[in-house]
């Protein structure tokens, strides 16, 4: 079954072959008087809320069975910081080395004069982690014995987490989403993933990343003011060769019991399928 488009995408390096689903989570509003719209938010975070959790999240603090889906599409991967910030000032908190200064810097050249590089979900490869945390799409929590997998919506990403206690096999090769190992912390589940190539961005915009890139990922789930649950993931990026200290950002999932993950073709209607690395749709 076809899916209803709910966004906007700001530039065409994100794959447009299949739509979201029905049952999208509705843009908060915008413009007009700030006070109005945070009351505006807040009613329809709650109508939300009551509406996704009719169809309860498990109660286990550690069961995370089921499908969540991020409100909206953040493009960007920013460090967390202590108030809210524009993704254009929060720039300015990357701790980014020289390579990685450049490197951003002719991904926004490149965007800004309508030849944006293309990454690798433009051509219907797997998006790469963090990158795929970020999708506006749907994912869902599998459990197994010694093993978490994570379906996402999104061109059927599948992630392995493996939480049989057992060390990253030697000959590992390197792939999009890499290797990724889990362990619970109280409540917290704990995901590292090394073992990455380096044909995948950090975020959509401007980040980059090489061999040397580890993702740590600390999930926990929790009861938001407006009684919804949630997943809040803290997303720990090193890589030495991109950036001078670790950092950290943050993505939240909201429970969706009313909807179930649907299928979604990249390779059909792929129009930012690039030629010569570089996205020509329009």
């Amino acid at each position: 079954m076809r899916r209803l488009a709910w966004l906007a995408v700001s530039i065409a390096v994100v794959c447009t072959a299949s739509f979201a689903q029905e049952g999208a989570p509705q843009a908060p509003p915008t413009g007009g008087d700030p006070a109005a719209r945070a009351a505006a938010r807040d009613k329809l975070n709650a109508t939300q809320a009551v509406e996704w959790n009719k169809n309860p999240a498990p109660t286990d603090p550690r069961d995370f069975s089921g499908v969540w889906w991020t409100r909206g599409y953040d493009r960007t991967f920013r460090p967390v910081a202590d108030h809210p910030m524009s993704p254009d000032a929060a720039a300015t908190l990357l701790p980014m080395t020289p390579l990685e200064a450049a490197s951003r810097q002719h991904h926004l050249d490149m965007e800004k004069a309508g030849t944006p590089i293309a990454d690798a979900p433009t051509q219907c490869f797997p998006h790469g982690i963090p990158r795929l945390m970020a999708s506006p799409y749907p994912i869902e929590f599998v459990y197994a014995p010694g093993l978490i997998t994570i379906l996402h919506e999104v061109a059927h990403n599948v992630r392995f987490i493996h939480m049989d206690g057992k060390p990253v096999p030697a000959a590992t090769p390197r792939s999009f989403l890499g290797y990724s190992v889990g362990h619970w912390e109280g409540n917290t589940l704990v995901i590292v993933t090394d073992h990455f190539n380096d044909r995948t961005q950090i975020d959509e915009e401007s980040l980059s990343h090489g061999l040397q890139l580890k993702v740590t990922e600390r999930m926990t789930k929790f009861t938001n003011k407006y009684g919804g649950v949630e997943i809040r993931n803290l997303i720990t990026i090193e890589d030495p060769e991109h950036f001078t200290k670790p950092w950290t950002a943050e993505r939240l999932y909201p429970w969706r019991g009313d909807i179930k993950i649907a299928e979604y073709s990249c390779e059909e209607n792929n129009r930012n399928a690039p030629v010569n690395g570089i996205s020509v749709a329009k």
